[in-house]
């Protein structure tokens, strides 16, 4: 009987979460209110202490926060299995959709497409509204702001007089991880509590340390593409800090600039895509991924869209079905007290820099197309007044006007479509 009344209980709370999964469109703040009011204000599954503590356990972790939080609810609500079953019912719509709009953006006419384009408008203004809002916290500190200049300098300004050595896709996490150790050091005279001994659930942490393992050695030895880019999308998941955010100068520099098995304009239309999208902004690896393969056929796209999104958001829940039990304790560890910082500070200038290159080849003209050394901009006429003009008037929207993401998206279809 009891089995049967936990079973109705499942299913009632998959049922909520297939709800909000439908509804939750913009970042993880958005998706965090939606949780709040469904999951603790209507339904009473858990307590607002329940779901603050869950976020603060995911924001210990790298990968997609709000999808850790919902993941590691159903987790807590009932164990491991409800907890995966939550993770694929949060992200199949926006798997769908995404898979869906990968194939219809690929047979658009080209006169179809050139309406898109002021997406791209939309999605730059986007990310630098979300620069803008990460780095605001961070003036408080002296030592954040310059973390984040840091990061900014050395992945945005130095990105194209040190091609060679920046373009690298182990930047980022170098620079991550250089954050970290800066911070771990300033902050070594911090108190920190000791703890005693911990127990861990070490199966999570071992599934994921042998996928990301074997993926880097099977991509390396092999070169196949569909293990290629499983590998790099597992390892983005593995290592990002800031939420989806954060996660696009990494697939900006590994799949566009580095590999190049996607075009600028692919990007940053999948990026202005996934805010018309409900569910989690690490979705866009589904569309891009699936736009990288689109060469193997359609079951090579579609493939490459479930590769796309199993890669991107498996590493993530792994960690935190690890953590989660010993949370409490964790967060009390030497390393995490000081280094933490650091990590989200260097986070929000890899933002910054991404906002930055986006915004290069609209904001300069350039002589020769993608080629974006400061040698090659157009001496006479260097800046596109016309788009610099349209994304400071849509930022400026952004911060001073409520409309929602698809609204920015249907107004930017509309707007290609008249103009």
């Amino acid at each position: 009987m009891s089995s049967k009344i936990d079973n109705f209980r499942h299913w009632l709370f998959l049922k909520e979460i297939f709800k909000i999964s439908i509804t939750s469109f913009g970042g993880p703040e958005v998706h965090l209110a939606l949780f709040s009011k469904r999951l603790v204000n209507d339904k009473k599954f858990f307590s607002q202490s329940d779901l603050l503590e869950t976020y603060s356990v995911c924001q210990l972790l790298p990968g997609p926060s709000s999808t850790q939080t919902i993941t590691t609810l159903g987790y807590r609500f009932g164990g491991p299995k409800l907890g995966f079953l939550t993770l694929l019912v949060w992200i199949l719509p926006s798997f769908l959709i995404l898979t869906l709009l990968s194939f219809l953006y690929l047979s658009l006419p080209s006169g179809a497409l050139h309406t898109l384009r002021y997406i791209q408008h939309m999605a730059v203004s986007y990310i630098i509204a979300a620069s803008i809002r990460m780095l605001k916290p961070l003036f408080k500190d002296k030592t954040s702001i310059l973390l984040a200049f840091f990061a900014f300098f050395i992945c945005a300004l130095l990105r194209h007089p040190l091609e060679s050595y920046i373009k690298t896709p182990w930047m980022f996490p170098i620079v991550l991880l250089t954050g970290a150790a800066i911070s771990y050091f300033i902050n070594r005279n911090s108190e920190f509590h000791k703890e005693k001994k911990l127990v861990f659930n070490w199966i999570y942490l071992i599934v994921f340390v042998v996928l990301f393992i074997s993926s880097a050695l099977i991509g390396k030895l092999t070169h196949n593409i569909f293990a290629v880019l499983f590998e790099n999308n597992f390892r983005f998941g593995s290592i990002v800090f800031g939420g989806g955010n954060a996660l696009y100068p990494m697939i900006f520099e590994q799949f566009v600039k580095f590999k190049k098995v996607i075009t600028y304009n692919e990007f940053i239309t999948g990026v202005g895509l996934v805010q018309a999208t409900p569910g989690p902004i690490f979705s866009v690896s589904t569309f891009i991924t699936g736009l990288a393969l689109s060469n193997y056929g359609v079951w090579g796209q579609i493939a490459g869209c479930i590769i796309g999104t199993v890669a991107i958001f498996l590493p993530g829940s792994l960690l935190a079905f690890w953590l989660f039990p010993v949370w409490k304790s964790i967060k009390k560890f030497r390393f995490f007290q000081r280094s933490f910082n650091g990590i989200i500070a260097t986070s929000t200038g890899l933002v910054a820099a991404s906002a930055y290159l986006l915004f290069l080849p609209l904001g300069l003209n350039w002589q020769t197309p993608n080629n974006f050394f400061y040698t090659n901009i157009v001496y006479q006429n260097p800046v596109n007044w016309l788009n610099v003009v349209i994304i400071c008037v849509i930022c400026i929207l952004m911060f001073k006007t409520k409309i929602s993401s698809p609204l920015w998206v249907l107004m930017a279809i509309l707007a290609g479509i008249i103009i």
